[in-house]
């Protein structure tokens, strides 16, 4: 054991410490040194803390979701749209992802859609993302741009920019008809969901 110094200091391992301060608030150089190495390494130790609680789930999962759809354009004015959203969702980077496929069928008050889609992260991204689909179209009643009982084929691209809502442009080709009608329709409608 080190032999205690008149000043109430000894030396251990070549540091000086205070063996009895009392009641002063004096710190030593070995203080002072131990504290900062034990902040350091508290510093090094909360960010792989923290990276140890986020998980990275990189397996895939199966899901079949209902899909639903309220648009206003042309050529059917509104539509309501029903569906099913059938794909896999997996994270990575921190980062949700999912690949879908969605098939759903949308009458709507001048013509009515069947369609078949691929959506890229339109999940788990505040609702963005984007579809392309190839879609089956009839014209009934009075629709806008079109002539009713008119037949189209095509596709279509959905774009979400934030929370479900955005546009959808498609290029059909009629199939069916009378001959006088125009044959490809450029349509156009904004909505939120499929």
């Amino acid at each position: 054991m080190p032999a205690l110094r008149r000043d109430g200091y000894f030396l251990l391992m070549g540091l000086k410490l205070r063996a009895n301060r009392g009641n002063a608030n004096v710190r030593t150089r070995a203080e002072l040194l131990f504290d900062r190495a034990f902040f350091a390494l508290v510093l090094i130790g909360i960010p792989s803390t923290v990276h140890a609680q986020r998980v990275e789930d990189t397996l895939p999962r199966s899901h079949v979701v209902p899909a639903f759809g309220l648009r206003v354009g042309a050529p059917q004015k509104a539509s309501a749209a029903l569906g099913l959203l059938l794909g896999e969702e997996w994270q990575k980077n921190g980062r949700e992802h999912s690949r879908n496929v969605a098939v759903f069928l949308e009458p709507g008050l001048g013509a009515g859609r069947a369609s078949v889609a691929y959506v890229e992260n339109g999940y788990g991204s505040f609702g963005s993302g984007f579809a392309v689909a190839a879609t089956a179209l009839r014209s009934w009643g009075e629709p806008w741009t079109v002539k009713p009982h008119v037949t189209y084929a095509g596709g279509e691209g959905i774009l979400w920019p934030i929370l479900f809502v955005g546009p959808r442009i498609g290029l059909l080709r009629a199939t069916r008809g009378p001959r006088n009608d125009k044959r490809w329709l450029l349509s156009f409608d904004l909505g939120i969901g499929l």
